[in-house]
């Protein structure tokens, strides 16, 4: 075929040279290699057209309409033995590209659990679970395609904030290194009384994404994520009996364990998702604090 595309652009050269010349052309019909190539000549077009003889049918596989203005060309596949192959090679659809989905910011409630999965009020600690939340900003992602462009390994690097805010007009006092809610001083009625957590956080999740066209727009990705928490604080607010507002970090630390490890799973479409987090360590070191776990429930806009 590519010998008869070949020969075909030679004769539209000499077409083309004689045009310039005003010599005085007509229509042409000639056969090469079983394949008929008709080429119709008329004022400022040529148009050519290759048939294709196949089991006593004619096949149309090539036309091509040439201006100076514009040109048109359309190919036609033929059916062999079931397989559709195209006459010339020509440049195949791109499949789309593997993206991570975890490079973003991301804002969700946080609460704490057991390891039944029970909520709130753990081991005497009662959060506030409309005002306690999680917050977090993930600078930087890479992913590693394992099956095709669909399924990859995701990880990436972030900052979390988690802020924990007691009920029951409670704070986190540590005593002989042991850390328990307690009631506020006597006249004290706490406005604002909460634990941060900060954290730096690195993920290892298997994400499974589908394609649409030559963009991959649904996602669904699940897995672990380590963290360094690396400060805690907490601050209380409130007024005086006097009548003094009080704004202020009780302590820092407060035994939160070091290391923290999530499951997490996502689930999303375009730059849009939803996502699940649950720990199954405790958010405090052994026989150091309450006996709670971290749970969280949000959305994440992607980058």
């Amino acid at each position: 075929m590519k010998k008869i595309i070949i020969t075909t652009i030679a004769f539209l050269v000499g077409l083309l040279h004689a045009s310039a010349s005003n010599e005085v052309l007509t229509d042409t019909t000639f056969t090469y290699q079983d394949k008929t190539v008709q080429i119709t000549d008329s004022v400022g077009k040529i148009k050519v057209k290759i048939i294709d003889k196949d089991k006593n049918e004619f096949k149309t596989v090539y036309e091509g309409v040439f201006s100076d203005e514009k040109s048109f060309e359309k190919w036609t596949v033929m059916e062999e033995w079931g397989i559709n192959l195209p006459f010339l090679n020509k440049p195949s659809k791109k499949k789309a590209k593997m993206e991570p989905h975890w490079a973003g910011l991301g804002w969700g409630f946080a609460n704490i659990s057991n390891a039944n999965l029970v909520l709130n009020n753990i081991d005497g600690v009662s959060l506030k679970s409309e005002l306690s939340n999680e917050f977090y900003f993930n600078p930087i992602e890479k992913i590693v395609p394992l099956i095709g462009n669909n399924l990859g390994i995701t990880t990436g690097f972030g900052l979390n904030w988690r802020n924990y805010h007691l009920d029951m007009n409670k704070h986190l006092v540590e005593t002989n290194n042991v850390v328990s809610a307690q009631d506020a001083p006597l006249g004290v009625n706490y406005d604002f009384s909460r634990l941060r957590v900060f954290s730096l956080t690195v993920p290892v999740m298997l994400e499974f994404q589908h394609n649409l066209g030559t963009k991959h727009t649904f996602f669904v990705s699940a897995g672990v994520v380590g963290g360094v928490n690396t400060s805690s604080s907490y601050r209380v607010k409130f007024t005086e009996p006097d009548g003094d507002k009080e704004n202020r970090v009780e302590s820092k630390g407060l035994n939160v364990a070091p290391i923290t490890l999530d499951y997490m799973a996502q689930i999303g479409y375009g730059k849009w998702s939803v996502y699940a987090k649950y720990s199954p360590f405790g958010l405090f070191q052994a026989q150091k604090g309450p006996a709670v776990q971290a749970v969280s429930l949000g959305a994440t806009l992607n980058f």
